[in-house]
C-alpha cells in the first residue's frame, strides 16, 4: 500500500519532487553552512586548514546545488502550475532578483577562494546573497498558499509578501542547512574536526527545533495523515541528536554513519511535512498534460541532449 501523500493522483511526481528537493538541499546546505563557517574562521583570523578545504569546495558545490535544483523546480511547476506562476507574477521584479543574487554569490565564492585580501568581504556578500534567496523561496511558498490574498496584494501594487510564518520557516531552514553541512563535511574531516562539526550540528539542531516551535506558534499546523511523517521526523531527530553526541564524545565513524542515516530520514520527512499544506492543492498532472502537446519537440530535445552528452564524454576521454 502506497503511503500518504504518494497514494493520490500525481503521487509519482510528488515522490520525485521530494527526493530531488532533498538532494538539492544537501548541496545548497553545504554551500550556505560552509560559507558561514569559512567566514567565521576568516573573521577570527585563524589559520584553519579545514576552512581552506571547505572554501575551495564551495564554488563546485554551488554548481552542483544549482544543477540539482532544476528537477524539483520543474516538478513543483507541474504539481502547482497555477499557484506557482501566479505567485511569480505577483512578486514580479522582486522574485526575479533571485537570479542576480545567485550570480553574485557564485562569483563571490570564487573571489573568496582566490583572494585573501577580499576573502572576508566576499564570503559575507555570498552569505547575504544566499540568505536572500532562501528568504525569497520561503516568501514564494507562503504566497502560493495565500490565494485569498492575491487580489488585495495585486491591487495594492505590493512586491513583498509578509506572513507570520516566513521568519520562523527561515530559522528552521538555516538550522537544517548547518546540520547538513556538518554531516557532509564530517566525512572528510579528522577526529578533532569531527567533534567540532558535531558541536555545530547539535547547536544547529537546537536552533532548528526552536524555529519549529516558533513556526507552530505562528500558525503552521500539521493535520491528518501528515502527523505520521511528523512522528517519523521526531524519531529521526532524536536518533540523530544521540549519534551527534557520540561523535562529539568519541569522533567515531560508526556514530557518524548513524547520524548520517538518521539525518537523511529526517530530511525526507521534513520535506514531506513542509509540503503537507500544499498536498490538497496539487493540480492533476494528467489534466494539465491532456492538452499540452509538445511530444515532437520533447523527442527532438531528448535526442539532441543524448548526442551532446555522448560527444562531451568522448571529448573528455581524449
Amino acid at each position: 500500500m502506497t503511503p500518504w501523500p504518494f497514494d493520490r493522483d500525481g503521487g509519482g511526481l510528488l515522490a520525485l519532487y521530494v527526493v530531488t528537493l532533498a538532494l538539492h538541499a544537501v548541496f545548497v546546505s553545504y554551500v550556505v553552512g560552509g560559507s558561514a563557517y569559512a567566514l567565521v574562521q576568516a573573521l577570527r583570523r585563524r589559520d584553519d586548514p579545514f576552512a581552506a578545504v571547505v572554501r575551495d569546495r564551495l564554488p563546485f558545490m554551488l554548481g552542483c546545488g544549482i544543477t540539482a535544483g532544476v528537477a524539483p523546480l520543474l516538478f513543483v511547476q507541474l504539481l502547482h502550475q497555477r499557484r506557482f506562476y501566479t505567485a511569480n507574477l505577483l512578486l514580479g521584479p522582486r522574485w526575479l532578483a533571485v537570479v542576480p543574487a545567485l550570480i553574485a554569490g557564485f562569483y563571490a565564492l570564487y573571489l573568496a577562494k582566490q583572494s585573501a585580501r577580499w576573502r572576508r568581504a566576499a564570503l559575507a556578500a555570498a552569505l547575504a546573497c544566499f540568505a536572500f534567496v532562501a528568504w525569497s523561496w520561503s516568501e514564494l511558498h507562503e504566497l502560493m498558499l495565500a490565494d485569498a490574498e492575491w487580489r488585495a496584494f495585486y491591487a495594492a501594487g505590493e512586491r513583498v509578501f509578509g506572513a507570520a510564518t516566513i521568519a520562523p520557516r527561515f530559522v528552521v531552514l538555516a538550522g537544517a542547512m548547518a546540520v547538513l553541512f556538518a554531516t557532509v563535511a564530517a566525512w572528510s574531516a579528522e577526529t578533532e574536526q569531527r567533534r567540532m562539526l558535531a558541536a555545530i550540528a547539535l547547536g544547529a539542531r537546537a536552533a532548528s527545533a526552536a524555529g519549529g516551535l516558533w513556526l507552530w506558534h505562528a500558525g503552521f499546523a500539521v493535520e491528518g495523515a501528515a502527523r505520521a511523517w511528523l512522528a517519523v521526523l521526531a524519531a529521526a531527530f532524536a536518533v540523530e541528536v544521540g549519534a551527534w553526541l557520540a561523535v562529539r564524545w568519541r569522533g567515531s565513524t560508526r556514530a557518524l554513519v548513524v547520524a548520517t542515516a538518521a539525518g537523511a530520514g529526517a530530511l525526507v520527512a521534513a520535506v514531506i511535512v513542509r509540503e503537507a499544506p500544499r498536498v490538497a492543492l496539487i493540480e492533476s498532472p494528467r489534466a494539465l498534460a491532456a492538452h499540452a502537446g509538445g511530444e515532437v519537440a520533447f523527442a527532438l530535445a531528448l535526442v539532441l541532449g543524448i548526442a551532446a552528452i555522448v560527444w562531451v564524454v568522448r571529448l573528455t576521454r581524449r
